[in-house]
């Protein structure tokens, strides 16, 4: 009777010791059960944030992707996973590059799509860049003979006119005009090289043609830098963030000076003034530069693509500017944004989709199938044309 007693007692401890150890996993040799879910969680953010980085490498200039700031899993820290997936934007890049916002977080005017936006503060200086679709559709018959020569193939396209438009916040002496000369040693350069020389937080192109050798002095700084010429009107820009246009000769620089000009510019044409726009009813389009006042502490840098010149003013003028001047165009037109992705030395084939806020005229032409090769077989380089002069904001 003892044995039988004793041989249940140990039949139902036996069955009791498997119940447990069901419910029980066993963990890795030196592994935690939490610390194999710590591990597992630190893989999938590690991969994570290498897809990040490499989707923001793609998206940003060869400069700056150098000096990135993406944090990368390390064995001790590992890289957090982002509560969302960046949104894709409306230019066909995978995610959004450095200084790059959403364009629903940007007010624009009514009638147009904000495609891209960014925004970029230092300084005391605010600039926030939209690219914008607006009007309608344009079918337009491209030829060698009326696109400067830029292209090789004639061809009837049809396209979005878009517009880059960077309103800029700051106290004027943060307004700076330059030239090749005096910033690079050489006649003409690019503008990407200007702005970077100057330390520029954003440049235009300016005019075409020699400012020192066109028919009026220039005023650079607060100096005279050139008395060629015998007058010929130019913009001139007081330090405290008058606008004026006037007639510059040899005898009214120093005059003018003493009085405050600062810089003065040339320009094609003034094509706003007092917040009305001039008759401007181009029927073939080009890419197009302006520079514009909204107030003394407010401006407007534009660069239009494709655009047509009288849709081009509304824009601006809907934005507040009372005075608009044309600068040079075509495949010169060109903006420079510190921190962002520009063109320069780059192969029209390869522009497509970076973070940039321009598309350049030879980047349309080869992304349309219109420019051929150079006398080596070669793609042809289709970075901006080389300027004299650049605008600027640092």
């Amino acid at each position: 009777m003892t044995r039988k007693l004793f041989a249940l007692l140990l039949a139902c401890l036996l069955i009791l010791i498997s119940f447990t150890a069901c419910g029980t996993k066993t963990p890795e040799p030196g592994t935690t059960a939490a610390e194999d879910i710590s591990a597992a969680e630190t893989e999938a953010n590690a991969q994570t944030s290498a897809e990040e980085t490499n989707s923001e490498a793609v998206s940003e200039s060869a400069e700056e992707s150098t000096a990135q700031n993406t944090q990368k899993p390390t064995a001790d820290k590992p890289a957090l996973k982002p509560a969302t997936t960046a949104k894709s934007n409306n230019s066909g890049s995978a995610s959004k590059g450095k200084l790059e916002v959403s364009a629903e977080s940007v007010k624009s005017i009514t009638g147009a799509k904000v495609l891209r936006a960014w925004k970029l503060n230092s300084n005391g200086v605010n600039i926030e860049i939209h690219r914008i679709a607006y009007g309608p559709q344009i079918t337009q018959a491209f030829k060698k003979a009326n696109a400067d020569g830029a292209i090789d193939y004639d061809k009837t396209v049809t396209y979005q006119p878009v517009v880059n438009i960077a309103i800029i916040t700051c106290s004027p002496e943060h307004i700076g005009v330059a030239s090749s000369q005096q910033l690079l040693g050489t006649n003409v350069g690019k503008v990407e090289d200007m702005g970077r020389k100057s330390g520029a937080l954003i440049a235009i192109n300016g005019e075409d043609g020699s400012t020192y050798k066109r028919g009026a002095p220039t005023i650079r700084n607060g100096s005279v830098v050139s008395t060629d010429g015998q007058g010929q009107k130019r913009l001139l820009i007081y330090k405290n963030g008058t606008w004026k246009v006037d007639t510059l000769t040899n005898e009214n620089c120093k005059s003018y000076i003493s009085q405050g000009v600062y810089n003065s510019l040339r320009y094609q044409r003034q094509v706003i003034t007092n917040g009305k726009a001039t008759n401007e009813h181009d029927t073939y389009y080009h890419n197009r530069t302006v520079f514009a006042q909204i107030s003394e502490n407010k401006y407007i840098m534009a660069m239009g693509e494709f655009m047509p010149l009288d849709n081009m003013m509304k824009v601006l003028i809907a934005y507040g500017a009372r005075n608009a001047f044309l600068l040079n165009g075509g495949n010169c037109s060109s903006m420079y944004v510190k921190g962002i992705g520009n063109t320069t030395g780059t192969k029209a084939t390869q522009l497509k989709n970076l973070n940039k806020p321009c598309v350049i005229e030879s980047e349309f032409f080869a992304a349309n199938g219109m420019l051929g090769l150079n006398s080596a077989g070669k793609q042809k380089l289709g970075g901006p044309c080389n300027e004299l002069d650049i605008v600027y904001v640092k």
